[in-house]
């Protein structure tokens, strides 16, 4: 079985730690929309993605800028 990152790909499975403040809002958002908060984070996740991919899929950030910060 093959494993990406700690990512089991067979499960697709992985664990995230959030702080107070951001699992406070994760759930406040799941009560008002109705989703759970799983599908709030996928949704996230892919927005980010989806910021810093063009229309191929290549990624559009440039490593000076984020070694700047």
């Amino acid at each position: 079985m093959k494993s990406i990152g700690g990512l089991d790909m067979a499960s697709r499975r992985m664990s995230i730690r959030f702080s107070e403040r951001i699992w406070m809002i994760l759930n406040e958002l799941s009560e008002k929309t109705g989703a759970t908060v799983s599908v709030i984070v996928r949704s996230l996740v892919m927005k980010g993605i989806d910021e810093i991919t063009d229309e191929s899929g290549n990624l559009k950030i440039d490593e000076r800028q984020i070694q700047e910060k």
